[in-house]
């Protein structure tokens, strides 16, 4: 579910602080975004898609990265996107996040 690599990746280029306040920018993006998406399911384009991809794949957030990446197939194919699906994912994965998730950005 997280790609424990890529965060010690992401760690080793900007260091500890900067992790910290890159982790805590991105979960609060991402969580804002879903928000509106379950507010107004119609607003799920391939726009929404690609950029909570981006910031999944950022993270290590493997398995919602590749949710999104099918979610952004399914609005290029005209079909709805699961909301309330990725957002649990998104949860999901904040919580497998573990000892990993910077104090300041619980």
């Amino acid at each position: 579910m997280i790609d424990r690599e890529r965060l010690q990746d992401l760690r080793d280029e900007i260091g500890e602080e900067d992790f910290a306040e890159v982790v805590t920018m991105f979960l609060d993006e991402m969580g804002s975004v879903l928000q509106d998406l379950r507010d107004n399911p119609e607003m799920a384009g391939a726009d929404s898609m690609h950029g909570l991809r981006g910031s999944a794949l950022n993270l290590g957030f493997t398995d919602f990265a590749d949710a999104c990446t099918t979610a952004e197939r399914q609005v290029g194919a005209g079909r709805p996107v699961d909301v309330v699906y990725l957002d649990w994912l998104f949860r999901e994965s904040v919580a497998s996040f573990g000892a990993d998730l910077p104090a300041t950005a619980a």
